[in-house]
């Protein structure tokens, strides 16, 4: 508890920070002032500060080990999304009833018993948002309670209400204050979303991306994308043998059908054209031609590779998802270094087989080895070595804790995993240092905690002459 006044015949001025005369000391920068001003009481809530950081995750400012960008911090986005872009759950469930999202008269028995639950529990819990609520032990164990269908409707509703989303200008804002460092794509794609709101500021980005001429501007750009490489196809395909020519000539002609006849609504588009090239091309002896083909149907632009492809696809989404989809890419997320779902040797689920990679990297890594992901990201060897260098320096500060064996047993790992292609040097590392400095953020930690809990019985006893005063 930080006191800027407890007023009960004096004034004190000035934060008190730690002991002086009866346990109390001014900031050091300003001496205490008494004034004699009566019937006030003011303060300011404080916490203990963080003692240590036990997952890598929460590192401000670590960088991506694949392409070097800083990440976002895990609890960072989370906190971000309930506290700024999602709407309190009181409020969200009032309004998808009010905005017709959500029919109680129609809703089957589950969803209204769901409403209604989520409704009670917001009238004690006004602040908490739906993901907060979900998470609550009661709420957890009320769920268990209820059938399959029960338990679904929950995460239903909370669906219903991420529809309830902030104006497009508000969330840009907010956004820009969290600066997050985004790559090329993203970055584009944000840029995109500034004009957007500056044109439509009271608007959200799902209704904007939706408007004719928006969604018609975007989806020319990418089907001119789609066209231009499909032709490029087409040419390629003049050097395959005689009778697998036709094939792919056929399979171009049902993408152009696809990307331009179907209806934008219609999902999977770019992997059902992936996959016609494929089938065309499996009875052809011709490599080079076959690998060429294939690089440029896997080179048709998708939302993850391209701005106007993740306008498409975000014009299907909530506005909130949107939101969702472009910092969960900048978030610093943990990467498996063996894989964990490779058949027969698969890798553990434990910090000892975790990097922090952000969001898109570790969607594009999925379960390639390491010797190959690294011929394609060559950065990776130097950007690893700055995480690591970092996450040495979080161990050795005192700050991160549970982490002394992590540099060896990762440099192992990724020495294997990378046939050593990636090797780091771990010489830092000082974990007498690292012992040493956790005793003193130990010993700091307790006698904040004694400062503070020392601060609270002045304002107790500020609080109780005030109220007798007044009484």
């Amino acid at each position: 508890m930080k006191i800027y006044g407890i007023n009960c015949g004096y004034n004190i001025t000035g934060p008190v920070k730690s002991r002086d005369v009866q346990g109390y000391q001014s900031s050091g920068t300003s001496s205490l002032v008494r004034q004699p001003v009566f019937d006030t009481v003011s303060f300011k809530a404080a916490s203990l500060p963080k003692l240590f950081i036990n997952d890598l995750r929460e590192i401000p400012d670590l960088v991506c080990g694949c392409c070097g960008k800083r990440m976002l911090q895990n609890d960072a986005v989370n906190r971000f999304m309930n506290e700024k872009i999602y709407y309190p759950a009181g409020i969200a469930l009032k309004r998808i009833k009010t905005e017709k999202i959500f029919n109680e008269s129609k809703a089957s028995k589950e969803m209204k018993h769901a409403y209604s639950y989520l409704k009670e529990y917001c009238a004690k819990h006004p602040k908490l948002t739906m993901n907060d609520i979900l998470t609550k032990r009661a709420v957890k164990e009320a769920r268990k309670k209820l059938s399959p269908e029960g338990s679904e409707a929950f995460d239903e509703i909370r669906e219903l209400t991420k529809l309830i989303a902030h104006k497009s200008k508000y969330v840009i804002d907010e956004i820009v204050k969290l600066n997050p460092d985004f790559r090329k794509v993203e970055k584009k794609v944000f840029k995109e979303l500034q004009w957007l709101a500056k044109k439509y500021p009271n608007e959200t980005f799902h209704t904007i991306l939706n408007r004719p001429e928006i969604h018609g501007f975007y989806l020319k750009n990418l089907e001119a994308k789609q066209m231009d490489i499909l032709n490029k196809i087409e040419f390629a395909s003049e050097t395959l043998e005689p009778e697998v020519k036709p094939l792919v000539e056929e399979a171009v002609i049902n993408a152009r059908k696809i990307f331009k006849e179907e209806e934008p609504s219609i999902r999977h588009k770019r992997s059902r054209v992936i996959a016609e090239f494929q089938n065309a091309l499996e009875k052809s002896n011709n490599h080079a031609s076959v690998q060429k083909i294939t690089e440029m149907a896997e080179s048709l632009p998708s939302s993850v590779t391209d701005a106007d492809a993740f306008m498409i696809k975000g014009s299907q989404k909530s506005s909130n998802t949107i939101i969702e989809t472009l910092l969960g890419r900048q978030r610093n997320t943990f990467e498996h270094v063996k894989p964990h779902h490779r058949i027969g040797d698969n890798g553990p689920s434990n910090i000892y087989n975790y990097i922090g990679l952000c969001g898109k990297c570790n969607l594009e890594r999925q379960r390639i080895g390491y010797d190959i992901f690294t011929k394609t990201h060559p950065e990776m060897i130097k950007n690893e070595q700055l995480q690591m260098d970092k996450i040495i320096y979080f161990i050795n500060s005192g700050i991160l804790t549970g982490y002394d064996k992590y540099p060896e047993e990762i440099r192992k790992a990724l020495l294997v995993e990378s046939k050593n292609a990636i090797d780091i040097d771990i010489s830092k590392l000082n974990l007498e240092q690292a012992r040493m400095k956790r005793k003193m953020r130990q010993s700091l930690y307790i006698e904040t905690k004694k400062a503070l809990e020392g601060q609270n019985k002045i304002f107790k006893f500020g609080r109780s002459y005030f109220y007798k005063k007044r009484h």
